[in-house]
Order: C-alpha cells, then structure tokens, then sequence
C-alpha cells in the first residue's frame, strides 16, 4: 500500500543559493559520517550496501561544491 509521503520540513523563503547549498554541503557531510559509522557494525553484503551509499553521497558532495563554487566564488 502507498502512502502519500508527509512534508517534515520546508525551505525557508529567501533562502540564497549560497546558503542553501552550503546547507547541502553540511548535511551530505554528516549523512556520509553517520553512514560510515554504520559500516563499523557490519559485514558482508550489508556493508557494502552502505558503502556504496557513501559513495553516493560523496559523488552528490562534489556536485553540490562544484555548484557553489560556480555560483558563489567567495564561499
């Protein structure tokens, strides 16, 4: 059975490119952190799994700097 997915959070107006994808860059870090500190509890296929979503989330990491760069590049 689908459920309809539940808005949790929002984007606050006004939000800058700047601020918005430093934000990115932030949570993309701790997301890769918290993934690998999964890894520690694992084996196998299991954690493999996860590291492939840590590479994932560091390819996203580099798109999301490159973007900033590009768009901000003071920051």
């Amino acid at each position: 059975m689908y459920l309809p997915r539940q808005k949790n959070s929002s984007v606050r107006a006004g939000l800058s490119t700047e601020e918005a994808l430093s934000n990115a860059c932030e949570m993309l870090e701790s997301a890769a952190v918290s993934a690998y500190d999964c890894t520690e509890y694992l084996e196998g296929s299991s954690r493999k799994q996860v590291m492939a979503v840590v590479q994932l989330i560091e390819m996203a990491q580099l798109l999301v700097e490159a973007a900033l760069h590009r768009e901000c590049p003071a920051a």
